[in-house]
């Protein structure tokens, strides 16, 4: 029993510590679109780099926390979804990676009238992100908490829909007007709805939780 409990708090620890690395890929996120809105692609490049390096380690925590699960941690009722939160909180991450290389690809002139736009995105989805990370941290906690903020992700998502939805009228808009090129209009949809995704699986991780909740008050 005591191994027992000795592996439970190993993954607890594993569970934050993955879920740090996945919340720093978005402020490495943020800082990138600054460099973005400046067309400073060298930067972009070098930021890029960075949200890879710690997706790289949040991948390495994961497969830590899964060896744990064989050894026995937790009982088998609560280890299934303790896998699956793991791997939709690592997705977060995986689709933050692929948002930062697609910017970098792009090698777009951001549009000046856009940065207000994609600002209110990112605070938005870093929002999202940022209390699945406190959902998370409370899960071990306290339960009643962590399912609170765990519907406080669902409606910062739901947020994050409507900003998605504004930017992408304005883009259609814009584009049918001949106001912005077609290249100008397929990188900035892409990386919306790229940015949307982030906040999507942030709010599919945090629907995990009151499913974990449920099942530890019997």
């Amino acid at each position: 029993m005591r191994n027992l409990f000795k592996r439970e708090s190993k993954v607890e620890q594993y569970s934050k510590d993955h879920v740090e690395m996945v919340y720093e890929c978005l402020n490495q996120l943020k800082m990138l679109m600054t460099y973005f809105y400046a067309n400073d692609f060298d930067s972009v490049k070098e930021k890029v780099e960075e949200i890879s390096k710690l997706e790289h380690d949040a991948d390495d925590v994961r497969r830590k926390m899964e060896i744990e699960f064989f050894k026995g941690a937790f009982l088998p009722f609560d280890r299934e979804d303790r896998i699956v939160l793991a791997e939709q909180v690592d997705s977060v991450a995986d689709m933050t990676q692929e948002t930062a290389y697609g910017i970098c690809l792009s090698q777009i002139n951001f549009p000046d009238d856009y940065k207000n736009d994609f600002s209110d995105l990112i605070d938005s989805v870093y929002d999202t992100v940022s209390a699945l990370k406190k959902c998370i941290e409370l899960l071990d906690e306290d339960l009643g908490e962590a399912l609170t903020k765990a519907h406080e992700v669902e409606k910062l998502e739901e947020a994050v829909d409507k900003i998605e939805r504004k930017i992408l009228k304005k883009l259609y808009i814009e584009y049918k007007n001949g106001e912005i090129d077609i290249l100008t209009h397929i990188e900035l949809k892409s990386t919306v709805l790229r940015l949307g995704n982030i906040a999507d699986r942030a709010e599919n991780a945090s629907d995990r939780v009151p499913i974990i909740v449920a099942k530890r008050k019997g």
